[in-house]
């Protein structure tokens, strides 16, 4: 303990002193230092006698007194109506008296207590509560007073009502007066609750509210965790989910686009715009189908900006290819330069080149876009707006076209189409075999022979290599999903191809579906309901039904003179609105339109089976569908004849719009879950990207065979030992 002097001893404690005493005093005789020397050498010598003024007249007072609170500073004078307050065991922080001493209390007096405690008031209980409560002022020598008993309030033995040690001699504590106390937590908690004191009563507090602390205050403390704990849940974790479907179909269409810029196109685009383009019109992002349901604008692209390319890279959902379109011969040569945007349409340009040496051989020039693996939509209504080229009606030799093809076929590269191309079929039958004969190759008849066909072909029925990723495919092989049991393929489906009226003047347009297999002598169920005209005084049957390599079913549609760009380039509508149903192959439709009318429509019922081809039932597309645009030049198509033909000219494309059922899931992208293509595309890729390639199998080093192996059909292999287990539809031939 620090050492404390004592200003009012007139000479050290004697060693007779006992330890009873020295505890009483608050202090040990150790602690004294000498008055003529040491840290308190400065204090006057114990015999002088200090000096003090002169009591005065009650009337010479000063107005002000000492206040318990602060002895060193005035307060007002005693007030005759206030209580008086007593004081308690300790005044002063630190336990320190007035001038910095100690002094102790009555009630600690036999501990030497040194406490220093915040300092409360109370009431006094009982008059004469004194002897227990009062605090004992600092010890004293009454040898170094003048007086004992002293109205200031400075004094330790004050007759003062406002004085913190006011003399016991003078004044008792009646009921009702202040008491001063110090603070005690141990001792106050352990106290009965105070009359006065209701915050350290719990039991007040508790009636305060109710007896409930469920209370207005704290329903809506509830009310705002919750809101706070709900907006970060959804901040966190419900916005994302959300954001996720939002995008889910151009995630879908970039996802496949990238996997296959891995083989060397760019995989970033600087300028990536959106499935729906923001030029598109508020008011066409909805439609009422034909079929009577509600649509909604899944893809747009309004081709507004001017000055747009569609090299490799430039584009995320378009790429103009540079190739020759051998399946076809076409006399033109495929250039990414030929295809831009200008006037705010797309324009795709034919030209006449001066130096066929310059451009692979062929005199013609010209473009074709495809959104193959980059942007496909399954089921749904697609529009195009074109101004077609051409001085008037009656030219011929332009081939312009807007169509759509399955993704497992990539038009112009000729080994990814080997075996794709027109499949839509899901049954395991002959179908699916090499020819469309058995595996002695001596029938059915009707493959052998057919009167609709053509020379070239040997009137066979069909020249095709069987379907590749059939529903006969043996366990093991290559297929590309869901499993070897369901028949993919890549078939057909033309919006526009127009050409010039074989039966007389003016233009038409062939709007048209592909099939294989085919049924005998390439026909069709024409009559109602399996065909719909709407428009028979405009739109007529083709003759055409097909040949050794499609079936067709084609319609054709008298096209407004003033479509063409020399008779005055007004831009015409033309699309499809078409629907497929995988659980159900009789439940599916085309419906062609020209001019914001339908023009024809034909059923699932239209391509059913066919007991003397011994094929199945057919399929609308099930597939998902990439979209191409092109302008050709070829004999294979209608006569070009040259006189009327003008160069350069061009196929303007104002805007092309895609739209599905409200509610359609995995409607747009080009791998969907039920029919994959991305893994079989990245597996297979040199068919994919080769244009030079032909044929799907075979020895590579001829440069046109991609060498791949074909699947194995189990029919065909097996057919002999009837179904295998596992394939309920193959069936004995």
């Amino acid at each position: 303990m620090a050492t404390i002097p004592d200003p009012f001893a007139s000479r050290p404690t004697t060693p007779n002193s006992s330890e009873g005493e020295q505890r009483s005093n608050g202090y040990s005789s150790s602690s004294i230092t000498s008055n003529n020397g040491g840290q308190f050498s400065h204090l006057p010598p114990s015999n002088s006698s200090p000096t003090y003024p002169s009591p005065t007249n009650e009337h010479l007072r000063p107005s002000h007194v000492s206040s318990p609170l602060n002895p060193h500073s005035p307060s007002r004078p005693d007030s005759r109506g206030s209580m008086s307050r007593l004081v308690s065991e300790e005044s002063f922080p630190l336990g320190v008296g007035p001038g910095g001493y100690p002094y102790i209390s009555q009630r600690d007096a036999s501990t030497n207590s040194q406490r220093g405690n915040m300092l409360l008031y109370r009431l006094a209980s009982e008059a004469g509560a004194w002897d227990d409560e009062a605090p004992l002022p600092p010890p004293t020598s009454f040898r170094n007073r003048f007086s004992t008993g002293s109205e200031s309030g400075l004094s330790i033995h004050s007759t003062n009502s406002d004085s913190k040690y006011p003399s016991e001699r003078f004044l008792t504590a009646g009921k009702g007066a202040f008491l001063a106390y110090p603070y005690d937590p141990s001792q106050d908690q352990m106290s009965p609750p105070d009359a006065d004191d209701l915050l350290h009563d719990p039991k007040a507090i508790e009636k305060s509210h109710g007896g409930s602390r469920l209370n207005v205050r704290g329903f809506a403390n509830m009310f705002v965790l919750a809101t706070l704990v709900i907006g970060i849940v959804c901040l966190f974790t419900l916005y994302p989910i959300l954001n996720f479907f939002k995008n889910n179909a151009h995630n879908l269409a970039i996802d496949n686009n990238v996997q296959v810029n891995g083989t060397g196109q760019v995989p970033v685009f600087p300028n990536l715009r959106s499935l729906v383009d923001q030029d598109t019109p508020d008011n066409v992002k909805t439609r009422t189908g034909w079929d009577g349901q509600p649509y909604e604008l899944v893809f747009s692209d309004e081709f507004n900006h001017d000055g747009r390319t569609f090299y490799p890279g430039d584009d995320p959902y378009f790429e103009a290819q540079d190739l020759w379109y051998g399946a076809t011969e076409d006399l033109e040569w495929y250039s990414p330069d030929n295809a831009i945007t200008a006037n705010g349409s797309l324009q795709i340009v034919v030209e006449q080149v001066e130096d066929p040496s310059t451009n692979h051989g062929l005199l013609y020039k010209s473009a074709m876009l495809q959104s193959w693996n980059k942007f496909c939509f399954t089921t749904g209504y697609i529009e195009f707006n074109v101004s077609l080229p051409g001085q008037n009606s009656n030219v011929s030799g332009y081939w312009p076209g807007m169509w759509t093809m399955g993704n497992l076929g990539r038009p112009g590269y000729g080994a990814s189409t080997d075996g794709m191309w027109p499949y839509s079929y899901d049954a395991c039958d002959l179908g699916t075999f090499r020819n469309q004969t058995n595996q002695a190759g001596d029938g059915p008849p009707a493959a052998l022979h057919t009167d609709n066909g053509r020379a070239n072909f040997n009137f066979e029925l069909s020249w095709l290599p069987g379907q590749r990723a059939s529903a006969c495919t043996c366990p093991g092989s290559e297929h590309p999903g869901p499993n070897v049991g369901v028949g993919r393929g890549a078939p057909e489906i033309d919006i526009l191809e127009a050409e010039k009226n074989k039966l007389g003047v003016g233009g038409r347009v062939s709007q048209s579906a592909q099939f294989a297999p085919f049924s005998a002598d390439y026909a069709y169920s024409n009559s109602t309901p399996s065909i719909t005209v709407y428009t028979p005084n405009m739109t007529r049957e083709n003759s055409y039904h097909g040949s050794g390599l499609q079936q067709a079913i084609s319609y054709l549609t008298q096209i407004p003179d003033d479509n063409y760009a020399g008779a005055g380039g007004t831009f015409v509508t033309y699309g499809f609105e078409y629907w497929s149903n995988p659980n159900d192959p009789t439940d599916g439709f085309i419906t062609w339109s020209m001019g914001g009318q339908p023009t024809y429509q034909m059923t699932a019922a239209a391509v059913p089976m066919d007991s003397v081809a011994q094929i199945s039932q057919r399929l609308i597309s099930r597939e998902p569908m990439s979209i191409i645009m092109n302008l050709a030049i070829s004999a294979s198509f209608q006569p070009v004849v040259v006189q009327t033909l003008t160069f350069p000219a061009a196929l303007q494309i104002d805007y092309v719009r895609i739209y599905q059922r409200t509610g359609t899931s995995n409607g747009v992208g080009c791998d969907p879950p039920g029919f994959p293509t991305s893994q079989y595309i990245n597996d297979h890729i040199e068919a994919y990207t080769n244009p030079n390639l032909t044929f799907w199998r075979g020895d590579p080093s001829t440069g046109f065979e991609a060498g791949y192996s074909w699947p194995k059909n189990s029919l065909y292999f097996f057919g002999i030992l009837g179904a295998l287990p596992g394939y309920p539809s193959a069936i004995e031939v």
